[in-house]
C-alpha cells in the first residue's frame, strides 16, 4: 500500500512542470556558449540644481559688441571658447557657442550659448556722430551649463567606460567619494558664473531684453 501511495505522488509530481525551468530551457540555444546577462552602469546626470535660462530680446542692438562681450566674459574666465555653429539662412541666424574649462584632470566645467534670432543685420544708424551698423532683430538667447567628470581624453574617447567592471567602478567613485567635492565646489562656482554670464548679457542688450 505505501509503494502504491508513493507511486501515485511521483507521478502526481513529475506531471506538475517546474515553474521557470521550462521558460529557461526553451531560451538556450541547442548548440554553442550560454549567453551572458551583462547589465549596463545607469547614465551619470552631472546637473546639480541649474535649469535653462533664456533672454527674449526685441529691438536693435550691436551684433559685433555682443560678439566681443561674449569672448572677453570667457577670456577673463580662463575658459576655452569654441563656435560651434554659424548658420545665416537671412532673415534666420543661429550661432552656438561651448566654453570648457578644465578645473583638474578629472573634472571639466562646460558652458553653452545658444542664439537664434530673426532681422535685418545691416540697418545703419548714427551714434555719437558716427555711422554704424547695427541688428534689428527678434532673438532668443540660451544659457545652459554642466559638469563632465570624467571628462574624455585627448583623442576624444571617454575613459572609464571601457567594460562593465570600469563603469561600475566609476559609479561607485561618482556616488559615494567624489560627489560632495562636484556639488559643493565646482558646481556651485560655476553655478554663481552662469548668473554672472546672465546677467553680462542682459546687462549689455539692456531696456529690450526680458
Amino acid at each position: 500500500m505505501a509503494d502504491a501511495k508513493r507511486g501515485l505522488l511521483q507521478s502526481i509530481m513529475q506531471a506538475i512542470p517546474v515553474l521557470g525551468v521550462k521558460k529557461e530551457e526553451e531560451g538556450l540555444p541547442a548548440k554553442g556558449p550560454l549567453p551572458v546577462h551583462m547589465p549596463k552602469a545607469a547614465p551619470y546626470s552631472t546637473r546639480q540644481g541649474w535649469y535653462t535660462h533664456r533672454i527674449k530680446y526685441k529691438g536693435m542692438f550691436d551684433l559685433d559688441g555682443f560678439y566681443k562681450t561674449m569672448a572677453l566674459w570667457f577670456k577673463e574666465r580662463r575658459f576655452e571658447l569654441h563656435e560651434k555653429l554659424y548658420k545665416s539662412k537671412p532673415p534666420e541666424l543661429r550661432i552656438e557657442w561651448e566654453a570648457e574649462r578644465k578645473r583638474t584632470s578629472f573634472v571639466k566645467e562646460l558652458v553653452f550659448v545658444y542664439v537664434h534670432m530673426w532681422g535685418d543685420y545691416n540697418v545703419e544708424v548714427i551714434q555719437n556722430g558716427r555711422k554704424k551698423k547695427m541688428a534689428n532683430v527678434r532673438m532668443i538667447v540660451t544659457v545652459d551649463g554642466d559638469i563632465e567628470a570624467p571628462y574624455a581624453d585627448i583623442f576624444g574617447q571617454k575613459r572609464w567606460t571601457a567594460t562593465n567592471i570600469e563603469r561600475r567602478i566609476l559609479r561607485v567613485f561618482q556616488r559615494w567619494i567624489i560627489l560632495r567635492e562636484v556639488q559643493g565646489l565646482y558646481w556651485d562656482r560655476l553655478y554663481y558664473e552662469l548668473y554672472d554670464l546672465y546677467g553680462t548679457l542682459k546687462e549689455f542688450l539692456k531696456f529690450g531684453a526680458r
